[in-house]
């Protein structure tokens, strides 16, 4: 493809959050290298959300502006309405516009269900869930004024596929997915596009826990590819559907992208055909589990009205 088909932002300014190391910093970048403002949002937490550091944002955009870039460091926390407020107003007072917000804060610790404390359930809660409200809700009057926006949020295959001793994490992901949705449907009379990536790649939140050592560095991870021994490549690998799906060209909106060692593909959430019967008893959905299990027919649900839509006409035949 040819340079002038390029995606770029020159003259746009994006927000990253949990921009200063793992995914987020490759995501601030990415945007960056194609001629973005970017506000390099992060506490500098640890990867259990714990303690601050401001330092873990600036040396992001100390990397930035030496590669010719803009960037602002910002240290604001996503899990107050007040410091999403904050994040949005470091954009303009830095950069004088807001065109796209990457909801990317997150951390990840790993419990059974039966030993997740409440503080550890809030926690989850309050930066990967309340995170993204926060944040959405302080730059959508910004994106409604102006007639267009973009947010990439950041969900996970531990929220619609399940996860041991992920519960928590989880429940917070597949709620983000739940957002971007609803965002979507809202926005699309203004202009806005929501869309979220589903990623899994190797940070320093995952490293210890799937390869027993805190070194997220795996070397040579396309040979450890191809002969099945990793399914999980580097961080580097998902920011480019973040970029796409940030463009303003892109059409697409209120769906889900699973994205991991160069594979992106779309996630849905589909419901079967199924077993139609207005008098069934229990005993009826025992004797047709099959049929009501078999998804060679479905409805890729993109609003909650694709599902009703396939069920007026049912009832009428029945009538």
């Amino acid at each position: 493809m040819s340079a002038s088909h390029e995606l770029r932002f020159d003259g746009e300014t994006v927000i990253v959050t949990g921009a200063g190391r793992g995914l987020g910093r490759e995501h601030a970048l990415a945007f960056a290298a194609r001629g973005a403002n970017v506000v390099v949002n992060d506490l500098g937490s640890s990867d259990t959300g714990q303690g601050a550091d401001t330092h873990v944002a600036q040396s992001v955009v100390d990397e930035i502006v030496t590669n010719g870039g803009r960037a602002v460091a910002d240290a604001n926390s996503v899990a107050t309405s007040a410091g999403a407020a904050g994040i949005v107003e470091t954009a303009l007072e830095a950069f004088g516009r807001l065109d796209v917000v990457i909801n990317n804060a997150g951390f990840a610790t790993y419990a059974d269900f039966a030993d997740v404390t409440d503080t550890q359930w809030r926690a989850m809660m309050d930066v990967t869930v309340d995170g993204a409200y926060h944040v959405s809700k302080a730059a959508w009057p910004i994106f409604v004024q102006q007639g267009h926006g973009r947010f990439v949020n950041t969900t996970s295959n531990a929220g619609f596929g399940g996860a041991p001793m992920l519960s928590h994490y989880g429940a917070a992901k597949l709620a983000v997915a739940g957002l971007t949705k609803n965002l979507a449907l809202e926005g699309a009379e203004h202009g806005i596009r929501a869309n979220a990536i589903a990623p899994v790649a190797v940070t320093r939140m995952n490293a210890e826990h799937f390869f027993g050592s805190a070194d997220p560095r795996i070397e040579n991870w396309k040979n450890e590819i191809a002969e099945g021994r990793l399914a999980i490549g580097p961080p580097a690998l998902v920011s480019p559907a973040v970029v796409w799906l940030a463009h303003r060209d892109t059409p697409v909106t209120g769906e889900i992208f699973s994205t991991t060692s160069g594979r992106v593909a779309k996630v849905a959430f589909v419901v079967a055909e199924g077993y139609f019967n207005p008098d069934h008893t229990a005993e009826d959905l025992r004797d047709n589990a099959a049929a009501i299990r078999d998804l060679r027919r479905f409805v890729d649900m993109n609003s909650y009205e694709d599902e009703l839509n396939t069920i007026p006409p049912l009832f009428s035949d029945y009538r």
